[in-house]
């Protein structure tokens, strides 16, 4: 793989996870825990490409073994990290609906992610027959669930820690387009 690529998507990785982080409402903790999640998930992805380098499911080119070391950070930050933090969030709000779209939703982003790779040729190629995708697909569904028993495991349940303070104002429907006590609202009462 180009290292220029991986350096790129690894920093991109690390801002998606921060952008996720605060806007997801994460307490300090829990954002701990979705990073230290996502660095079992990067080591997990990393066994499972050697494995899949053994029995010719798929490989990051002819003579490497796994993607560069700098490329599970993508796993770690991102697919990890990030994408848990936004599980979380699924799960919390919506329950069991939410965690059934999460765990879904992972699997295709993580697909989608092998496919487009191999796509382009960077170095991701897979092997003969349907049995690489179904193992990738198992693969991407073990993670998501490592990412989400790690932040229980650490944490606790996904409504055992308080949401963080709002970060972005909300506006309130009486304050646009005029107070509803302003000298403007008795003038528009009147029409």
């Amino acid at each position: 793989m180009d290292t220029l690529v991986v350096c790129i998507a690894a920093a991109f990785s690390g801002l998606l996870f921060l952008g996720v982080a605060w806007l997801t409402r994460a307490g300090y903790w829990r954002t701990a825990a979705a990073l230290l999640s996502g660095m079992v998930a990067a080591a997990f992805a990393f066994g499972v490409d050697r494995a899949a380098f053994e029995f010719g499911w798929w490989t990051y080119g002819k003579m490497d073994t796994h993607a560069p070391v700098a490329a599970y950070a993508t796993t770690a930050l991102w697919f990890g990290g990030g994408l848990g933090l936004v599980g979380w969030r699924m799960i919390r709000n919506w329950g069991g609906a939410g965690e059934a779209l999460y765990f879904i939703g992972f699997v295709l982003l993580g697909l989608g992610r092998d496919f487009a790779l191999s796509a382009t040729g960077i170095g991701f190629a897979w092997g003969e027959g349907y049995l690489p995708v179904a193992v990738s697909a198992a693969s991407w569904l073990v993670i998501a669930f490592l990412v989400q028993l790690g932040m229980q495991v650490l944490v606790g349940s996904v409504d055992s820690d308080p949401l963080a303070p709002e970060r972005l104002p909300a506006l309130e429907p009486t304050s646009w387009p005029f107070d509803a006590d302003g000298p403007r609202a008795s003038f528009l009462a009147r029409d």
